[in-house]
């Protein structure tokens, strides 16, 4: 198996559409090579935030495929695989490796709530199928489905693929000391739910953050701050953007709305289109995010 050593800012890619709904491929490439200047150690595709739930399979794969080639090698390349049922998700993790992805991340099934032996099941199942390493992803906040430390040790003492957990859940701070704790280091921990609880996460040896595409600069450069000791600057730099990186992270599609709107601003996207079902933002909303996106443009220029 290839340890891929992730580490640092690893933003979720967004999926940029045109006004058809079609997949805007030129589009996801500017976008993966301005994060990759930006500063990001990783990029992620087919994510929540990356509205993989509304792609189809054969979209799946495009878009895996253009991100490994644009990618090229520069940094690993991390591509969700999950799906209702643990057939579904071996299916799109096998497919997703033999497509050239570094690394998997795996959300539990959740339409019908596992056990603790059904989640342990789905995991080891998806981590021996393939020779890639497993980004578990605890969303209880989306899924409903809970998980802990105890279960993600069992699973990195037996299965040698399954070596991160991103933790989305809240309290986030608890979760990442008792993972690394409980798993005596097996297992390395993301911080994730926007980079929200970051400084919290570094603190208690979090390898990296998984954020919105549009704030890539920002975690790297806080995670590169705090670990050359500048903590000061890391914490300063982290709150003078928290205001409107809580404004994004009301819901996912504020988030996705908010990331597709600055990349069609800086002219990385044609469109800031978001495939149905998706939250509307209201002219209210869409004001304030005018001025956050002017505000981040100067603020990075």
């Amino acid at each position: 198996m290839t340890d891929t050593g992730l580490r640092g800012c690893i933003p979720i890619l967004c999926t940029p559409f045109a006004d058809d709904g079609e997949i805007d491929l030129p589009s996801l490439v500017r976008e993966i090579e301005w994060v990759i200047a930006e500063g990001a150690t990783g990029v992620a595709a087919l994510a929540i935030a990356s509205e993989g739930y509304k792609l189809t399979e054969s979209e799946r794969d495009e878009i895996t495929r253009v991100v490994v080639s644009t990618v090229s090698g520069r940094v690993p390349v991390v591509v969700s695989a999950d799906g209702a049922g643990t057939e579904v998700a071996l299916d799109r993790a096998r497919r997703i490796e033999k497509l050239g992805a570094d690394a998997l991340m795996v959300l539990p099934p959740y339409f019908v709530k596992p056990d603790g032996g059904s989640l342990y099941d789905y995991y080891r199942r998806i981590g021996e199928a393939v020779g890639i390493p497993v980004i578990v992803q605890d969303a209880p906040q989306l899924t409903g489905v809970s998980m802990g430390p105890a279960l993600w040790t069992r699973l990195a003492n037996q299965v040698p693929t399954i070596q991160y957990i991103k933790a989305e859940g809240t309290p986030q701070g608890p979760t990442l000391t008792e993972t690394v704790r409980h798993s005596e280091g097996k297992l390395a921990v993301f911080c994730g739910w926007g980079g929200l609880g970051m400084l919290d996460a570094l603190e208690r040896g979090a390898s990296g953050s998984m954020p919105a595409p549009n704030f890539t600069r920002v975690f790297a450069d806080v995670q590169r701050l705090h670990e050359s000791g500048e903590t000061s600057a890391a914490s300063n730099l982290f709150h003078t953007w928290l205001p409107y990186i809580l404004w994004t992270m009301q819901s996912v599609d504020y988030s996705v709305k908010s990331a597709k709107e600055e990349f069609v601003t800086r002219g990385l996207f044609k469109s800031a289109q978001q495939r149905q079902p998706a939250a509307k933002l209201d002219a209210v909303s869409l004001g304030q995010l005018a001025k956050w996106i002017a505000w981040s443009i100067e603020q990075n220029n």
